[in-house]
């Protein structure tokens, strides 16, 4: 034994506590890929399956991304469907963008 060894099995809980983090960050920087994360995040957690507290702190992290990350995409789409109504609307006409 090398001293530096651990014997507990791997579940996959820190990676999935990295794709939560991540999920967070991504938040500032492609919606989508934040998404995308947190939902694999969420999946790799493994919570209710005699998980640690690294696979909990994942599922929460990943969670609270997926959320937000969904949140500020809606509101994205949101604000370009007001803009391309309003921007056709000054043109003269409504759909501007079939002509």
């Amino acid at each position: 034994m090398d001293g530096y060894s651990d014997n507990r099995p791997d579940n996959g809980s820190g990676a999935a506590l990295v794709l939560g983090i991540l999920s967070i960050v991504f938040l500032f920087i492609c919606q989508v890929a934040g998404l995308i994360l947190g939902i694999i995040g969420l999946r790799r957690s493994g919570r209710g399956r005699g998980t640690s507290r690294d696979a909990d702190a994942a599922w929460v992290l990943s969670v609270i991304g997926i959320v937000l990350n969904a949140v500020i995409l809606a509101l994205i789409i949101v604000a370009l469907i007001i803009f391309f109504i309003a921007f056709g609307t000054m043109m003269g006409h409504a759909h501007w963008w079939m002509y």
